[in-house]
């Protein structure tokens, strides 16, 4: 039997990495797999076990593990077991297909014995697997959806139960699959976040302390509560709920392993803490609410007020202007400094960035003011308020950012570290831009969120073949890597993600940047401020005296900074940059027309990538159909095939809120260097000219490649087409 110490060590190591990592993490998902099958094989004691995960349309072997007690001393017989793993993991399999399919479409375990009334299941294996199969447990790996299933088949002859599972074995098994299918959608799933809900069911999981999920399942001392003050609790998350002795209690806590709050805690109130429940951090903060609901605390945090409440007050206070009637009067609404105004401009920016926006846009018509986030790629209407409060919101951003609030004719810039204006856990940086239109100022803040680490490279949508040859690009040691596109396209997340599989400590790597977008370790960041003539191009020749090996530039957008970066990339330092084209080819005459020598261009190219970011289709309530007419002419055009697609759902579902797309997925058109594209480049022929020249040296354009993410299930004809026309030429 499997012995408690091995099933323990299984669920900590997987608990302790759910718990610790609140980003989604660089760590390559092969290394949770390995550790979630290492540990199960030995938990279960199984002769096999197959992990399988969710790709697209399919479903991918991961790992699987046979037992030596399969092959004995035969060493034939071993051969054959390893030809037949390498074969698996080379396969993929329909969704819907078997009984790992059956599982995953139901989200419900199975589990089969010789024994069982599905005793037949298993002698079909048998001819499958290459062995007897006794026994054969299957669980899905479910978070809010399915993403793959572990299988296990047989126990060990040495584990004495005939090669039978049991029902213990199950629940482990099942256990492991939750903690494991959490960190895997973590990893593939940046915006994939942990409810207070699971995150309190996991801790108390790993500390062996019980779990209380509503208020009237513990006993609560009104009197200690009062006596102790919310000021302490709030700062130490220590909730004492009974006296157990004159100067022993029992608490409530979110982290019972924030040993230095329970210190702080026992000093403040001078009492032992005996007993610890765990509890969510939002029945944490509904036990506050609750018992201080006058407090001068809980008045002076107006982070719990919503977005909606604080709009109707201002409505209401512009409706009333006749009658009165409202607690805020419509010229208490004039000022900047006014506590609903401030709530506001606070509730605006928290809200976009919990709906996962890019963007907020604040924009002033004739009658009223109107609030938009950017959510996918697309503006979405979130607020109309009274036309009076535009000069109070405007003005209170311009103060967060430090701008000229006088100045209402003219552009600015400005950014804001939103960590000082808010209690709430939330550490975002806003890129601010104002500028003056027909009806007032217009403001833009784009949201850089500093707590989001960049996603590895194969998360980024780079088709299989395009990313072998840009792993190739970014490791030459000198010359030119630009990538181009439209604002929002990816660009600057691409280069991070390149950055940081070369970031090494024998590799000195310098940037230049206009803002700092993601702060990486290891890297030497520096912002712009073109206020003081700090530029671009003042930093390329600063950076070419500070022995470099690879120098990223923010973005190439004149003759001077073209002109040092080529001369960089010629001079033995990899320059990587991002620049506003169409396409790859039409970024040669772009540089071109800087004022760049063509001899210089081709000199010093790697490779460009354009790039764009489609909507995924959601996962969950996608259609199929079969294309017809001009989509399956397009289709076959592009890629050469024609096939089963799908379409986003008209009514959407609740996990993609009604939109039928979730998320993004890159495309991308990779030109790389070569001495064909070189002649090119020197006698200067024009773009569609280099175009054939590439795709005849294998580049795939970016219709291509949103062709083929179609095909493979990640997004829609509707939206490829919308975002890349068909090629003209074929």
């Amino acid at each position: 039997m499997a012995t408690p110490q091995i099933a323990n060590a299984l669920r900590r190591s997987l608990l302790i990495k759910v718990i610790s990592k609140p980003a989604p993490s660089r760590e390559d998902l092969d290394s949770v797999i390995e550790l979630t099958a290492a540990k199960v094989v030995d938990a279960l004691q199984a002769q096999s076990m197959t992990f399988y995960l969710i790709e697209g349309n399919d479903i991918a072997f991961k790992h699987i593990y046979y037992s030596p007690t399969l092959w004995g001393k035969d060493k034939a017989r071993e051969a054959q077991f390893q030809e037949t793993r390498d074969k698996l993991l080379a396969l993929k399999l329909p969704l819907g297909t078997g009984n790992v399919g059956k599982v995953i479409q139901t989200g419900e375990p199975l589990f089969f014995t010789k024994n069982g009334p599905d005793a037949g299941s298993l002698m079909s294996m048998a001819k499958t697997t290459g062995f007897e199969v006794n026994s054969m447990l299957t669980v899905p790996l479910k978070t809010n959806i399915v993403v793959g299933a572990i299988q296990v088949l047989n126990k060990e002859p040495a584990a004495g139960t005939d090669g039978l599972f049991t029902d213990k074995d199950q629940a482990l098994l099942e256990e492991v699959a939750e903690y494991s299918s959490t960190l895997i959608q973590r990893m593939v799933d940046p915006k994939f976040q942990l409810s207070a809900d699971d995150t309190a069911r996991f801790i108390s999981k790993l500390t062996d302390l019980p779990l209380v999920t509503k208020i009237d399942e513990i006993e609560i001392d009104d009197k200690l509560v009062e006596v102790t003050g919310d000021a302490i609790m709030r700062r130490e998350g220590i909730f004492p709920h009974r006296q157990l002795s004159p100067n022993s209690v029992a608490v409530l806590m979110t982290n019972p392993l924030d040993y230095a709050k329970r210190e702080a805690f026992s000093q403040a109130t001078e009492m032992h803490i005996e007993e610890v429940r765990v509890v969510s951090a939002t029945l944490f903060d509904s036990l506050l609410k609750q018992f201080f609901k006058d407090s001068k605390a809980q008045a002076a945090t107006p982070d719990d007020v919503d977005i909606g409440s604080v709009a109707d007050i201002i409505s209401t206070a512009y409706d009333d202007t006749g009658g009165g009637g409202g607690d805020v009067k419509a010229e208490d609404l004039e000022s900047e400094d006014s506590a609903p105004i401030i709530q506001l401009t606070n509730r605006i920016i928290e809200d976009a960035y919990v709906s996962g926006a890019s963007d907020i846009h604040i924009e002033p018509q004739e009658k009223e003011l109107i609030v938009r986030y950017r959510i996918d790629g697309l503006c979405q209407e979130k607020l109309r308020l009274p036309k009076q409060v535009s000069n109070a919101l405007v003005t209170r951003l311009k103060i967060m950012c430090n701008l000229d609030i006088a100045e209402r004719r003219l552009p600015q810039d400005g950014r804001i570290v939103f960590k000082k204006y808010t209690k709430k856990n939330m550490d975002i940086d806003l890129r601010v831009a104002t500028g003056p239109m027909k009806d007032g100022e217009k403001v833009v803040m784009r949201i850089l969120d500093k707590s989001k680490s960049t996603l590895p490279l194969p998360a980024l949508g780079f088709s299989e073949e395009n990313l072998a040859r840009y792993r190739e690009c970014i490791r030459q040691p000198y010359g030119m890597i630009l990538h181009c596109g439209p604002t929002g396209s990816g660009k600057s997340m691409t280069l991070y993600s390149a950055l940081g599989e070369v970031n090494t400590p024998d590799v000195n790597i310098q940037t230049a940047e206009d803002p700092i977008e993601y702060t990486l370790t290891g890297i030497n960041q520096m912002q712009m401020n073109r206020q003081i003539g700090l530029t671009f191009a003042t930093a390329l020749r600063c950076y070419l005296r500070m022995d470099p090996d690879i120098i990223l530039v923010g973005e190439i957008r004149d003759e001077e900074t073209a002109q040092i970066a080529v001369e960089a990339a010629l001079t033995g330092h990899l320059l990587v940059s991002t620049l506003h084209t169409n396409d790859a080819p039409s970024t040669v005459n772009r540089i071109g027309e800087m004022g760049v020598e063509p001899f210089n261009i081709s000199a010093s190219l790697v490779c460009v990538c354009a790039q764009r970011l489609l909507r995924r289709v959601c996962k969950n309530c996608k259609q199929p159909y079969t294309p017809e007419g001009r989509e399956k002419e397009i289709m076959h055009a592009a890629i050469g095939w024609s096939g089963e697609i799908f379409k986003a759902n008209p009514q959407g579902c609740p996990m993609c809120n009604g939109t039928g797309y979730k998320g993004r997925v890159g495309i991308h058109e990779l030109m790389t260097n070569s001495e064909e594209l070189t002649e090119g480049i020197n006698k200067e022929v024009e773009v569609a000219t280099l175009k054939r020249i590439a795709m005849k040296n294998g580049m795939k354009t970016l219709h291509q490649d949103s062709m083929l993410k179609v095909k493979m299930g990640l997004s829609t004809m509707e939206e490829a087409l919308a975002n890349v026309p068909p090629d003209l030429i074929l």
